[in-house]
This record gives structure tokens, C-alpha cells and sequence, in this order.
């Protein structure tokens, strides 16, 4: 099992001298290796020596260092990767995980709040256009528990405001397969609020592209309904497993307006756009 480490490996130098040689205990060496950071392990620890090499190849290595290091691979993926007859395919998962090279259980959404303006979205305006405001306007503080660096947000105005981001799996090292062997979680989420004296409205679109089939999921926010209070901000949010096999495109897109079409920018206000693949 995992005894390749993939196209492009130097040939390792048969040096056993000194500590090389397999009298430190294999339960040993895989304690100090948990502390050295994995792109050192990949491109200069493993080529030390055979010893070294025939250890960061096994797969039960980087499944400890993967727990190390904070990332839980569920028992399903797990299994999934030991079926895998691709081996070097199934060490560079690994690698990736444990090196955070595969973006997983982290936002792939650019530029979620408008701290950047409208870089890195598509906008298609209404009204009198979208705005970026630093400070929300006519509603609370986006609260602490946003966790955004930031109190910048998004504004629509009086007609159907979007703005669109499309992220490519593969751009990111995230190819179809790897997606389908882990098969990891689509965690949505977006923060969204109304001023206090105009009612809006606000809908995120997720649109996942596989090799064959596409589908789309949805959230709905309005500030007329019965629970929400005028001012306050709320966490949308949606947890997908169900996504086409083969994913290669997420294409995530806001869509807002006010409810009473008054001129200006009284719309849905939303930050912390939110994309992440979770393990």
C-alpha cells in the first residue's frame, strides 16, 4: 500500500549512515516527522534516504499527520482512498491535505465583503447600482459572530441587483477526482440584512457543474416575514452533499433588491460571501 511516491521523484541515494539506518524505531521517526512542515517532508526529508523515503509513502504517515495538523477525514473518505488504486495519486491527496494545497475547509470566495470593491465579481446592477459601504447604514454593526475582518458589506438598490463569482475547482489543485473520492461537504453562507425603515429582499444562487449533470441550490431572505426583525443581521446558510460527480465549476451568485423601489440604496446589505469544501 502507498509504496510510490509519483511521476518526478529524484532517485533516493542509497546513504545509510548515522541516524539513516533503521535503528530508530519507525514509531519514532513518524513522532518527529508530525513536526517538520510538509513541503519540507515531500521535497527534500523523503530523498535523505530509503529508510526515510519507504516511511513518508505510507499512507498511515499521512493519515496521523493529517489528524496532526487538524483535518478530519472521515471513515467513508478514508475508505475511499484505500480502494483507490491510483497510488501516487492517493499520496498526493494526502500531501495535500495535510500541506493545505487543496483549499479544503477554507472560503474560496474572493473578496466576500467588498473590502476590495467589486474586484473579482461579476456585477450586474439595477436601480442606482450597487454599492460598497465600510460602515452598514441604517442597520446594526455586522455582529462578532461573523468572524469578517471587516464591517464592509454589499448594498442593492431599488431593482434586482446580482453579482456573480465563479470558481474553478481545478485552477486550486482541486481536480474532479480528488473531488470524488473525497466527496468533501459545501458549506454555504452569507451574512445579510435591511435597514431598519425599508423592507428587501435577497437570494443566493449555487450552481455546481460536474462532468455530465449541473444543479442548483438556493437560499431565500426577506425582512417582511413574520421573525425578522428590521435592522438585525442573519447567517444564510445551507450544508450540500448532493452535487454532480466530476465537479468542476461553483458558480455562486447574490441576487438582492428593496421591496418598496425607493430611489437609492435601500436593499438587501450582505457580507461574508461563503464557499467552503469541508472535510
Amino acid at each position: 500500500m502507498g509504496n510510490t511516491l509519483g511521476s518526478g521523484t529524484a532517485e533516493v541515494p542509497d546513504n545509510r549512515i548515522g541516524f539513516c539506518v533503521e535503528v530508530i524505531p519507525q514509531e519514532v521517526m513518524e513522532h518527529i516527522f508530525l513536526y517538520v512542515p510538509v513541503k519540507d517532508l515531500v521535497t527534500s526529508v523523503t530523498r535523505v534516504c530509503k529508510y526515510w523515503h519507504r516511511l513518508l509513502i505510507e499512507y498511515r504517515f499521512w493519515f496521523i499527520k493529517a489528524q496532526a495538523e487538524g483535518f478530519n477525514v472521515s471513515a467513508a473518505a478514508k475508505e475511499r482512498l484505500l480502494e483507490e488504486t491510483n497510488e501516487a495519486l492517493v499520496l498526493r491527496i494526502l500531501q495535500g491535505i495535510c500541506g493545505d494545497y487543496l483549499h479544503l475547509n477554507t472560503n474560496l470566495i474572493l473578496n466576500p465583503s467588498g473590502q476590495e470593491g467589486f474586484k473579482h465579481w461579476t456585477v450586474k446592477h439595477g436601480g442606482d447600482k450597487i454599492i460598497v459601504e465600510d460602515v452598514p447604514a441604517g442597520s446594526d454593526p455586522i455582529p462578532d459572530e461573523a468572524g469578517l475582518p471587516t464591517q464592509h458589506c454589499f448594498v442593492t438598490s431599488y431593482s434586482t441587483c446580482i453579482r456573480i463569482q465563479v470558481i474553478n475547482l481545478e485552477s486550486i489543485g482541486l481536480d474532479p477526482q480528488i473531488v470524488d473520492i473525497l466527496k468533501p461537504k459545501v458549506h454555504i453562507s452569507e451574512w445579510v440584512s435591511a435597514r431598519w425603515d425599508c423592507h428587501s429582499e435577497n437570494q443566493v444562487i449555487v450552481e455546481f457543474r460536474g462532468a455530465e449533470n449541473r444543479n442548483l441550490v438556493s437560499m431565500n431572505w426577506s425582512s417582511d416575514k413574520d421573525d425578522v426583525i428590521g435592522s438585525k443581521w442573519y447567517k444564510m446558510e445551507k450544508v450540500v452533499v448532493d452535487y454532480p460527480r466530476g465537479l468542476k465549476i461553483i458558480k455562486y451568485s447574490n441576487v438582492g433588491k428593496d421591496r418598496q423601489f425607493w430611489a437609492g440604496h435601500y436593499g438587501a446589505k450582505t457580507a461574508g460571501s461563503s464557499v467552503k469544501l469541508v472535510l
